[in-house]
């Protein structure tokens, strides 16, 4: 049998509590009165994602003294999310694919539907229905149709949302993945690539470098929906998606997987030069040498999987209602010449080199900072030339493939005291103006997901932080259009989504910026 995933709002606008909703309802009751030291119950489930004693307690979801796994069964299981790789997405598909078969079973016995699957929440498909950057009223109302309380209804403190109200509005300009989909390669580059899928690595749970898809929309939602009280350092709680040691324990969470899930399936299917990482060590991975991806089974039993395993959904037995995006075919149709320029590299290899960056960490304070970058000449001269090289390709698409020049503003360890933070980008912003008024110039958002985690100098990396790169090749091009002298400095700003304070601690090491493209 192949189970079929289906698209959260077309249940919801089928049928007020729809069956398939209905049923993941009751089973999450079921998961939630199974004690923690349950391998398949839900707050064991979501240990695997993360785990802080002392937040779950504060959020009651432990109470004190009570009984915890063994140490020996948490080291197996628990804090394994992996995150900042190329393992994100083939570790995030078993660990979505366990617990389904998890509820699935619940579900069959309490006597409900065999071929139960998981809903994913398209909330990308913004722009034809726009009621998707929200949740359906299931996730408000207070009881299910029966009077029992309704385990997907989180408390206000739990799901803050944006607005802090308890109301989920995404925001538009942070779920649009068609920079990550476009993106011609799976795997980044330590230097600055982001890639569609991440860097390489080995076992990573905590820092590092965020790939194109994980940074939007991924860790977008995850901020959107659990949101803040709206104070600032120690002050500061957190809803449950916002933090990786709790994300798992909403259940919007799985839904919101599901759906990354469908989008790497997108990606791959988007065009025919889109493939998956060929190496050994990511087919066999994680390493030997490393921990395990171990999940629990049905009967409570551990199943170790390598990334090999998951790669197909035809040999996983599941498949989505639908794996294409509303205009991301029109989009990726629109600039063939570029995608035979890209797909040219395999003929000859891209340079990727370094053109210049701020001479210091810089703290994030307030509602906007900025940094000027001095650019290498030698360097800007071959963007502005191959720039160029692209534009007669575009009017001339006969012509010969030019290379696909590409630019990147990189944000590297950034670092904090707080859970999480957003912040957007924007190059050469005119003096005194504000942002918002001028789109053409957003290189995008950096959504801090795991900041805290990754902060700590206890953990793996040494609290290295987070970083993300964003591709500005348009907004370089206009610039340089407009006006040559343009590409000698640059001037980044950040512009936090909510002021920020010293208290935060947010500090950027570095911005830099780099040109992928001909030697």
């Amino acid at each position: 049998m192949t189970y079929i995933r289906r698209d959260l709002w077309k249940l919801a606008e089928e049928k007020k509590w729809h069956p398939t909703l209905l049923w993941y309802a009751k089973a999450i009751q079921v998961l939630q009165q199974r004690p923690i030291t349950d391998c398949t119950s839900w707050r064991f489930l979501a240990g695997i994602h993360g785990f802080n004693k002392l937040s779950w307690e504060v959020d009651g979801y432990l109470k004190p003294g009570e009984t915890l796994p063994s140490s020996e069964e948490r080291g197996i299981y628990w804090d394994q999310c992996q995150h900042s790789t190329w393992f994100f997405l083939p570790w995030h598909r078993p660990y979505a694919l366990s617990f389904e078969e998890i509820v699935r079973a619940a579900v069959v016995k309490l006597g409900g539907p065999s071929d139960w699957a998981l809903p994913y929440w398209d909330y990308c498909d913004f722009k034809q229905r726009p009621q998707v950057l929200t949740l359906p009223p299931e996730f408000y109302d207070k009881t299910l149709p029966d009077g029992t309380p309704n385990p997907l209804a989180l408390p206000v403190r739990l799901r803050y949302g944006v607005q802090q109200t308890g109301e989920i509005h995404l925001q538009t300009n942070k779920m649009d993945p068609s920079k990550a989909l476009s993106d011609p390669e799976y795997t980044g580059e330590e230097s600055a690539i982001p890639g569609f899928g991440g860097l390489t690595t080995g076992f990573n749970h905590d820092d590092g470098t965020f790939g194109q898809l994980e940074n939007q929309p991924h860790n977008q939602v995850h901020l959107e929906v659990g949101g803040t009280n709206g104070k600032n350092g120690a002050l500061q709680h957190v809803g449950l998606m916002y933090d990786p040691d709790k994300a798992a324990l909403d259940p919007v969470f799985w839904l919101h997987h599901a759906n990354i899930d469908r989008l790497w399936q997108v990606w791959l299917n988007r065009d025919p030069a889109h493939h998956n990482p060929r190496e050994e060590e990511f087919i066999d991975g994680p390493p030997s040498d490393e921990r395990d991806f171990v999940l629990p089974q049905v009967d409570g039993e551990p199943k170790i999987w390598k990334v090999g395993e998951v790669l197909s959904l035809e040999k996983l037995g599941y498949t989505y209602e639908s794996l294409t995006e509303p205009g991301l075919k029109q989009a990726a149709a629109a600039k063939p010449a570029l995608a035979a320029a890209a797909r040219s590299f395999s003929v000859k290899p891209p340079v990727t080199e370094l053109l210049g960056a701020n001479n210091t960490s810089l703290k994030v304070i307030g509602d906007q900072v900025e940094t000027p970058v001095r650019l290498d000449k030698a360097g800007t001269a071959k963007v502005a030339g191959n720039l160029k090289s692209r534009r007669l390709l575009a009017a001339a698409p006969s012509t010969s493939p030019a290379a696909h020049e590409r630019v990147f503003v990189k944000l590297e360890n950034v670092r904090g005291d707080v859970a999480g933070a957003t912040l957007d980008v924007y190059i050469n912003l005119p003096a005194g103006a504000k942002a918002d008024q001028h789109p053409e110039l957003r290189a995008g958002s950096v959504a801090l997901f795991g900041l805290k985690q990754a902060s700590q100098v206890d953990s793996t990396h040494g609290g290295r932080g987070v970083g993300a790169a964003l591709e500005i090749t348009d907004i370089v091009d206009q610039l340089h259009l407009n006006d040559p002298q343009d590409l000698d400095q640059l001037k980044v700003s950040i512009v936090p989504t909510q002021p920020l304070t010293a208290e935060d601690g947010i500090t950027i090491g570095r911005i830099s910026l780099y040109r992928k493209g001909e030697r």
